[in-house]
C-alpha cells in the first residue's frame, strides 16, 4: 500500500516542474516571439520529474499545466499538449524502457508521431501557416507542398527528440545532487 502513494518530495519535484511549465505556457501565448523558446521550456520543466523516474507525477504534472494552460492561452497550449508534454513523457519512457528498444523500433515511432502532430498543427488548428504567395512559392500539386513541409518538420522533430533525450541525460545528475538523500 505504502508503493501507491504519493510523496511530498516526488509532488514537490512535479509542482515545480508544473510551474516552470506552465509560466512558460502562459508566457507563449502573451509573448509570440519567444514561443518556440518558451515551449522548449516548458519541456525541460516536464523534465523534473521525469529525472527521477517519477511517471504518474509527470502525468499529474501534464494534466494539471494542459488544462491550466487550456485556461489561460486557449488553443496556444496545443503546442506544448502534443510535443511538451506528452511526447516528452513518451520518449524518455521509451528511453528507459527496459529491456531498451532498438532504434528501429523508436524511430518509426516517432516518425509517425511527428506525421500526426503536423497533421493536427497544419491542417486541423491552422497554427501552422506559410503564405506560400507572400514567399513567391508555388509547387504543383498541393499534396507535394505538404510533403515537403511534413518532412521538414519530421527532419526538426527528430532533432528535437536528440535534443531532448540529451538534456534529460544532462538533467538527471543535476537533479540527483539538488534532491539528494530526499525519498
Amino acid at each position: 500500500m505504502k508503493g501507491s502513494r504519493f510523496s511530498a518530495t516526488r509532488l514537490a519535484l512535479a509542482g515545480i516542474g508544473a510551474a516552470i511549465s506552465l509560466g512558460a505556457v502562459i508566457l507563449s501565448f502573451y509573448l509570440s516571439n519567444l514561443s518556440l523558446s518558451l515551449n522548449i521550456l516548458a519541456a525541460c520543466g516536464m523534465l523534473l520529474p521525469l529525472t527521477k523516474k517519477y511517471y504518474r507525477e509527470a502525468v499529474l504534472q501534464y494534466v494539471a499545466v494542459s488544462a491550466l494552460g487550456g485556461i489561460f492561452a486557449n488553443i496556444h497550449v496545443l503546442s506544448f499538449v502534443l510535443i511538451g508534454g506528452f511526447y516528452t513523457i513518451a520518449a524518455v519512457a521509451m528511453h528507459n524502457k527496459e529491456p531498451k528498444l532498438k532504434w528501429y523500433v523508436t524511430y518509426p515511432i516517432k516518425i509517425a508521431y511527428s506525421c500526426f502532430v503536423f497533421f493536427v498543427v497544419y491542417y486541423l488548428t491552422d497554427i501552422l501557416f506559410v503564405n506560400f504567395e507572400a514567399l513567391n512559392i508555388t509547387i504543383e500539386p498541393a499534396g507535394l507542398m505538404y510533403f515537403v513541409l511534413n518532412l521538414m518538420f519530421t527532419a526538426a522533430f527528430l532533432v528535437y527528440d536528440a535534443l531532448l533525450l540529451w538534456g534529460y541525460r544532462y538533467a538527471i545528475p543535476i537533479v540527483d545532487k539538488i534532491t539528494k538523500g530526499k525519498e
